[in-house]
C-alpha cells in the first residue's frame, strides 16, 4: 500500500508540476491586451535609419550686381550640411525681409521669385548624393526687379534659409536671420 500511495503521490506532484510549466503559455482570451502594432527599427551599419533628413547651416552671405541670364541681382552663397537626406530631392528657399522690428517681408515684383502669399523668395534644388552632404557654396540667384525696390535708395534687409523636403513636402530646417544693407540700383 505504501508504494501504492508513494506512486499517486509521484504522478500528482509531476503532473501538478507539468500544468504549472504549460498553463503560461496557454491564453485566456480575458486577460489579453488589445492588439498593438510594433514598427520595425531598421539598422544600418549599426546607425539608425532616420526618414526625415536634418539640416545644420553653417554660414550665408550675400554677393551684389551679379548678372545672371542678362538680369542683374545678388547671389545667395549658402553653407550648410544635410544628415539623412542621401537621395531626397530638397529645395533650399530663401525668403528676405527688411531689418525691421516687425520683420516685414518684401513684396515681390516678379511672380518667379515669391512664395505664396506674394513675398519675396528664391530657390534651387539639389538632391544630396552622400550622407551627411556637405554644400560648402549652394547658390541661388534673386535678379533685383524682384525686390521690388527704387533705384537709388538704400535698405537694411536680412533673410533667412529653409530647406524643403519636396517628396515629404515638408521643411526640415531653418536658419537664423542674416542681415544685410543694399542700395538698389
Amino acid at each position: 500500500m505504501k508504494n501504492t500511495s508513494k506512486s499517486w503521490r509521484a504522478l500528482i506532484i509531476s503532473l501538478v508540476f507539468t500544468v504549472s510549466l504549460i498553463s503560461p503559455l496557454t491564453v485566456s482570451h480575458a486577460s489579453t491586451p488589445a492588439a498593438r502594432t510594433i514598427e520595425p527599427v531598421n539598422i544600418t551599419n549599426n546607425n539608425l535609419v532616420f526618414d526625415d533628413p536634418e539640416a545644420l547651416y553653417e554660414g550665408a552671405r550675400i554677393v551684389h550686381n551679379v548678372t545672371v541670364d542678362g538680369e542683374k541681382g545678388m547671389r545667395v552663397h549658402a553653407k550648410f550640411q544635410v544628415k539623412y537626406g542621401k537621395g531626397v530631392p530638397c529645395m533650399m528657399i530663401a525668403y528676405f525681409y527688411y531689418d525691421d522690428a516687425d520683420n516685414t517681408p518684401l513684396k515681390a515684383g516678379d511672380a518667379n521669385y515669391q512664395d505664396k502669399k506674394g513675398h519675396v523668395s528664391a530657390h534651387s534644388n539639389f538632391t544630396p548624393a552622400y550622407d551627411p552632404a556637405v554644400y560648402n557654396d549652394l547658390q541661388i540667384f534673386v535678379p533685383y526687379d524682384a525686390l521690388n525696390m527704387e533705384s537709388g535708395d538704400q535698405y537694411d534687409l536680412k533673410f533667412y534659409l529653409a530647406l524643403y523636403d519636396r517628396d515629404g513636402g515638408r521643411f526640415f530646417g531653418k536658419s537664423g536671420w542674416y542681415k544685410f544693407h543694399l542700395t538698389m540700383p
